[in-house]
């Protein structure tokens, strides 16, 4: 049982090392404004995600119109989100991307991760 706990944390440790390897971090607000900032983030729902460059932040998540704002905080984007007014997340998110995928991870990169492809 304990081989087994053992050969579970290893292949964790590797796929969360190849997971860095594959995509670049975006950890400043220069890289942020040249690579995502202004352009339509896609889920894959076809939820859309817009931060201006002006700090706005806008889009839709299937009938509802999604509002807000962000500003860069050391190296994450904090962002405030309301889904029809209504506030309904309100974290700092660290970025990850490659090509054209834009990877979110929450709560400072400790939590979930949500992927977006940007067009």
């Amino acid at each position: 049982m304990k081989q087994l706990a053992l050969a579970t944390l290893a292949a964790l440790s590797l796929a969360a090392t190849a997971h860095a390897g594959d995509f670049a971090r975006i950890a400043s607000e220069e890289a942020f404004r040249a690579y995502v900032a202004d352009r339509t983030l896609v889920d894959e729902f076809g939820g859309t995600r817009v931060f201006g460059g002006n700090g706005g932040l806008g889009g839709r998540q299937d009938r509802s119109v999604i509002t807000g704002g962000w500003v860069w905080h050391k190296d994450a984007l904090c962002h405030r989100t309301r889904m029809d007014g209504i506030e309904v997340e309100n974290d700092c998110v660290h970025l990850w991307m490659r090509g054209t995928t834009v990877v979110m991870q929450t709560k400072r990169g400790r939590s979930t991760e949500v992927a977006w492809t940007l067009r």
